[in-house]
């Protein structure tokens, strides 16, 4: 070849060379920019989902997935809508896809063992939280500790959940869901002096519920101590008067009080 056929040759490679470069930069930042979209919209769907308004979350979801098919969010928060709307096939097809694309993403994994535990498959449930509350980027692994412990406490399983729920006091200590749980189960298990430092906790972590108030009360009850259970029974009364347990606490008393 001649010089000049040689060079003509390095000429022609060195422009096929550039086509590919610019072709694989225009592909990357169509990917980006599909990706940019993807991420609008699915935070405007989980934005329109947290407030009721499901038709526009889906109408946002839907265009997440159109602009990227492989969005493990978008198929998080998708499912999360089916769910809601009651179309649990189609929430758990999506669920599958939010883990099957992204395998280590734990807000997804946690959900759907949420989602399998309320439709009663709790052993399969328990291995999603754990898979999400051992990945090491999730930012609340308490909260999968504290969802585990609860779902067997469905079964029921008490001892296998409170060791759920003492990890989850390891990640958060103030953990309310933790803290309630323990002290019912450290009550209901013959504990009572541990089931009362767990309700203190609790009270200091959140806000008076019915169900806790009852508890503490059962708890300074076992304990015999007069005037902390009518302490704890007088807030109930008084902050939830026409509850459930504050028609039980009546019921109970009337019966000490018959004995």
């Amino acid at each position: 070849m001649s010089g000049a056929g040689f060079r003509a040759g390095v000429l022609v490679l060195a422009a096929l060379a550039l086509a590919g470069c610019a072709s694989t930069s225009e592909r990357q930042a169509e990917q980006a920019r599909r990706q940019r979209l993807a991420d609008t919209h699915t935070q405007l769907g989980a934005s329109y989902l947290q407030r009721g308004q499901l038709e526009i979350a889906k109408e946002n979801l839907e265009k997440a997935l159109i602009a990227d098919p492989d969005s493990s969010q978008a198929a998080n928060m998708m499912a999360l809508l089916q769910w809601r709307l009651r179309n649990y096939a189609e929430a758990e097809r999506y669920f599958h896809k939010a883990v099957d694309v992204e395998q280590s993403n734990p807000e997804a994994q946690n959900n759907y063992g949420v989602f399998l535990c309320e439709r009663g498959r709790p052993d399969e449930a328990i291995e999603w939280f754990g898979k999400a509350a051992a990945n090491p980027l999730y930012k609340t692994p308490d909260m999968a500790q504290a969802n585990a412990g609860a779902c067997l406490m469905r079964k029921p399983a008490p001892t296998v959940a409170e060791k759920h729920f003492r990890e989850a006091l390891v990640h958060n200590p103030k953990l309310p869901v933790a803290l309630n749980y323990m002290a019912k189960i450290s009550y209901d298990s013959g504990r009572p002096i541990a089931a009362r430092g767990f309700i203190q906790r609790y009270f200091q972590a959140a806000d008076d519920t019915p169900e806790t108030l009852l508890l503490a009360v059962r708890i300074e009850r076992a304990l015999r101590n007069r005037n902390e259970e009518g302490s704890y029974a007088l807030r109930l009364k008084a902050k939830f008067p026409d509850s459930p347990e504050a028609v039980q606490l009546q019921r109970e008393r009337a019966g000490v009080r018959a004995r």
